[in-house]
C-alpha cells in the first residue's frame, strides 16, 4: 500500500520540522501529467511549523486539504511564488490541480538551502520517497523548482540526460534546463526553472511565457488563448 509505504519512509525521520507531500491526499496515487519537485521546504510562520509527522497527519485527517492554498512565508495564504506558478500552470496548460504532485527532494525544513543538514537517513529515506512517487504516479513530465534539485534527482536516476537549455529572461544569464531522466522503467521528459523564491516570474509575462514553453516542450499542452 502506498500510503503505508510512504508512512514506513517518514516515521524514522517524522519529528523533524517539514512536509511531506503539498498536494490534497484524495488526489494521490493516480497517474499524473506534472510532478513539481522543491529541493526542500523554506520557512512558514511558526503557526504552521509542522514536523513532517504532523505535516502527514493533516494530510491523512483533511484528504482534500491542499497546503498550495495556505500561507507560506511571510507572503499571504496562496500567494508564495511557488503557489503562484501552481496557479499559472493550471490558468494557461491543460492541467487542473489533480493532475499535479507537488513534493520536495528532502522533507526536511530549512531556512535555506545552505542550512539544511543532510544526514544518511534524511537522504536515503527522501530518495526512496521520491523513487516511490515517480513508480507509483508516473508523471508525464517533471519541473524542479532551482537547478539543485535537479542535480540531486539526476543522481538518484537510473540515467540522466542534459536536453539543452533555454533563456529566462532575468539578468544574470538565468536559464532553464531541460533533461531526460529514466527512474526504473519510466522514463520522464524535466526541465528546471532557476529557484522561483528568487526567481519568480512575478507580472513578467515574458518570464512566465519562457516557464509555459519549457512546459510545452515536455509535453504539457498550453491553452489556446485567443486575440484581444
Amino acid at each position: 500500500n502506498y500510503i503505508n509505504t510512504l508512512k514506513d519512509l517518514l516515521n524514522p525521520i517524522g519529528n523533524r520540522s517539514g512536509m511531506i507531500i503539498n498536494s490534497a491526499f484524495e488526489d494521490l496515487a493516480t497517474p499524473k501529467k506534472l510532478m513539481m519537485v522543491g529541493f526542500n521546504p523554506g520557512g512558514v510562520p511558526s503557526d504552521l511549523m509542522t514536523s513532517i509527522k504532523e505535516d502527514f497527519t493533516r494530510h491523512s485527517k483533511n484528504p482534500s486539504f491542499n497546503a498550495l492554498n495556505e500561507r507560506w512565508g511571510n507572503h499571504s495564504s496562496g500567494n508564495h511564488p511557488i503557489q503562484l506558478l501552481y496557479q499559472a500552470l493550471i490558468k494557461n496548460t491543460e492541467l487542473v490541480s489533480g493532475d499535479i504532485l507537488k513534493t520536495n527532494i528532502f522533507w526536511q525544513r530549512s531556512a535555506d538551502i545552505d542550512k539544511l543538514k543532510i544526514d544518511a537517513l534524511l537522504e536515503n529515506n527522501c530518495r526512496k520517497g521520491l523513487l516511490l512517487n515517480i513508480k507509483i504516479h508516473q508523471p508525464k513530465s517533471i519541473i524542479f523548482l532551482g537547478h539543485m534539485a535537479a542535480e540531486t534527482a539526476k543522481k538518484w536516476a537510473d540515467a540522466s540526460f542534459n536536453k539543452g537549455d533555454i533563456q529566462y529572461p532575468w539578468g544574470n544569464n538565468q536559464k532553464i534546463k531541460f533533461y531526460s531522466m529514466k527512474f526504473d522503467d519510466h522514463r520522464v521528459k524535466a526541465f528546471s526553472i532557476p529557484h522561483p523564491s528568487r526567481f519568480g516570474f512575478g507580472s513578467n509575462m515574458y518570464r512566465l511565457a519562457a516557464i509555459l514553453k519549457a512546459a510545452n516542450k515536455c509535453d504539457i499542452e498550453l491553452k489556446i488563448h485567443g486575440h484581444g
